[in-house]
């Protein structure tokens, strides 16, 4: 091919996106010509493992560059230039300005076609501070690089991390295991708020039993330098001091360059793109945390700012580029989170988005474990999934729990892609062996229990619906055992244990609606259908007391420091009781037994694995007056000291 017909294709950012573009265009087409430029000294960044390379999980800084723009350029026969900066473009000349920042020159380039990668930035909040020694943000390998000798030098001991998305976890969770002592400061309501907030209520007991502080609702106002430390202003009044902050404030998109020339930006603040991922203006196209991108459920703009979607948006914006028409199909926004042993994960939309949607839902909240109780290193797994209450489409998902929580969301991202229904769940064939599952494993419960809701075979509400039924002057039974409704219960409710409930039939009022709730709804279930056919008007608390809590949290009444994980081994000489693998609330039952037969004063170590344990005991202990001298994590389970 000649000079006059060879393409001429600039690639603007050379980061992930950037650089795989840049890739996947020559894998596709051997006479173009490639131009690379990026403003830093580094391409193909591995973002995702910076903070796990801050805790030293990832041992090796320089492994998070895959790639070096030499490399590249050699294997690929692209022109990469990196400390070059394009800072102007001529639309209609089809020119490039780019700044060279090691010879502070500015030159002119031409180009055929333009892609657009600029990422996005950290969004730094507007106070007083952020430039002090010891206030750092985490979005590039020179931030890393800057973050790590301060801390060998310095040794701080306590860090605050301003902000409680991802980044922010992540930064947590390794800087404890760093050895620090971590406190969050979040200024919303919950963490993650890609979650719905009971969901998000599991990570942050999480947090708790790792000995993480958690601020809500708190902005920060301004950090001062106080002799060696430093000094955070919250807008509750609090203030904190650290040894260092870290800002995980979330990023905005790049679209300086995209406005300069009269790009479409959405009301999302990124780039619009039509499905071959071209902008409004010919030959230029975008990819990336700058691009907002249609939902692949209804079509609505979104912004994702993820590794996998941008992986996609790669290959589809190359093959347009070269020539070979492809479309988008949009995004669902499938994420996965570790925080300490637990994984969050959703697919699709959140209850939130919907409901600020006006979109019509129904949902279905299931508490499980991750495979059969009787296997070792059983796990909690809850599971939230929302659907078209009209024909049984399934609108997004959320998972928190131990190993296999991913899966779940993976199976279910696949589902929605191929257009699935709640009904299509009740059957799916899943693959189970006791390490893994269940015979029925927590998505098909999801799908029996929502399709059983649409045909009315499952007359339930949640713990949300329950104060609009009280109006009616709903009568709440537990029927659960005394022992059970001692650990905690619904406010009003009457203990009535499921044996004997139909020799109270005739304490029921016909003219008032009961509610039947147990620990996590299938005791009720069957309560309820009795009580139906005897003429009550009755509903079922779907996923029960465990629910409840999730919706109702409350505060743990004990602290946890590393303080306590140091001593409690010498705390113990003997009597340890250990409940792990037990379905709630199987633990707390047994810890109570023992408990009565126990020697007052004398410590009694507890191993768990259900994150809920850790409530119900708080309470129960505050209830009887019992000691709690330590809890902290370990591994998969939780030791929790105490005494009578």
């Amino acid at each position: 091919m000649d000079a006059q017909t060879t393409q001429r294709i600039a690639i603007v950012g050379g980061s992930t996106g950037g650089s795989s573009a840049a890739a996947q265009i020559r894998r596709l087409s051997e006479e173009a010509e490639i131009l690379l430029f990026e403003k830093s000294a580094h391409i193909s960044t591995a973002y995702c493992g910076l903070a796990y390379a801050l805790g030293g999980v990832v041992p090796e800084v320089d492994t998070l560059i895959p790639i070096e723009p030499d490399q590249l350029g050699q294997r690929f026969n692209v022109d990469v230039r990196t400390r070059h900066q394009v800072v102007s473009i001529d639309e209609v000349n089809k020119t490039l300005t780019v700044y060279d920042s090691v010879q502070d020159i500015k030159y002119t380039e031409r180009y055929d076609k333009l892609l657009l990668s600029t990422g996005a930035s950290v969004n730094i909040p507007d106070i007083e501070g952020v430039e002090l020694p010891g206030v750092f943000g985490l979005r590039t390998v020179d931030d890393l690089r800057s973050i790590l000798p301060w801390m060998e030098e310095k040794k701080p001991l306590h860090a605050v991390v301003v902000g409680g998305g991802f980044i922010g976890l992540e930064v947590v969770e390794n800087l404890k295991h760093s050895g620090l002592d971590v406190t969050l400061i979040e200024e919303g309501h919950q963490l993650l708020m890609h979650l719905d907030p009971e969901m998000a209520t599991l990570l942050q007991a999480e947090l708790h039993a790792h000995g993480i502080e958690q601020i809500f609702n708190a902005g920060l106002m301004r950090i001062a330098a106080e002799h060696d430390r430093l000094l955070l202003q919250l807008d509750n009044q609090r203030h904190i001091l650290a040894d260092m902050v870290i800002l995980a404030t979330g990023t905005r998109p790049q679209t300086q360059l995209a406005e300069s020339i009269g790009i479409e930006i959405g009301s999302l603040g990124g780039m619009v793109v039509d499905n071959s991922l071209c902008t409004g203006i010919e030959d230029i196209y975008a990819v990336g945390d700058a691009v907002e991108l249609p939902h692949r459920i209804d079509g609505r703009s979104t912004l994702v700012q993820l590794a996998a979607p941008l992986s996609q948006q790669v290959r589809i914006a190359a093959l347009n580029i070269v020539g070979q028409p492809h479309a988008y199909p949009g995004v669902l926004g499938t994420f996965v989170c570790k925080v300490f042993s637990m994984t969050a994960a959703a697919v699709g939309y959140s209850e939130r988005a919907l409901k600020g949607q006006h979109a019509r839902y129904k949902k279905v909240i299931i508490p499980a474990t991750n495979h059969v109780f009787f296997y070792p290193d059983v796990e909690s797994l809850t599971l939230k999934l929302l659907f078209d209450p009209m024909d049984g489409w399934l609108l997004g998902a959320q998972a928190v729990g131990g190993q296999g929580t991913d899966k779940r969301i993976d199976v279910l991202a696949t589902a929605i892609t191929a257009k699935m229904t709640i009904y299509d769940l009740e059957y799916l064939e899943l693959g189970y062996a006791p390490p893994y599952g269940a015979p029925r494993d927590v998505v098909n419960i999801a799908g029996s229990v929502g399709a059983g809701l649409l045909r009315n075979d499952i007359r339930g509400i949640y713990p949300d619906e329950v104060p609009a039924w009280q109006k009616r002057e709903l009568e709440i039974i537990d029927v659960r055992s005394a022992d059970e409704f001692e650990l905690g219960s619904l406010p009003g409710a009457r203990n009535i244990p499921a044996e004997v409930l139909r020799d109270h039939l005739d304490s029921f009022s016909s003219e008032r609606p009961i509610l039947v709730c147990c620990q996590i709804g299938s005791k009720s279930t069957l309560s309820q259908r009795m009580l139906i056919q005897h003429g009550f008007e009755c509903m079922n608390l779907l996923g029960g007391y465990t629910l409840w809590r999730l919706f109702h949290p409350g505060e743990m009444t004990f602290e946890v420091t590393s303080e306590a994980v140091e001593k409690s081994d010498n705390l113990i000489e003997e009597g340890i009781l250990d409940v792990r693998g037990m379905c709630c609330p199987g633990p707390m039952l047994k810890v109570k037994k023992h408990m009565k037969s126990h020697d007052t004063g004398t410590p009694i170590k507890i191993l768990v694995d259900d994150v809920g344990f850790l409530h119900d005991f708080s309470n129960w202990c505050e209830r009887f007056n019992h000691n709690i001298h330590d809890v902290h994590k370990e591994d998969n389970h939780y030791i929790v000291v105490c005494s009578k």
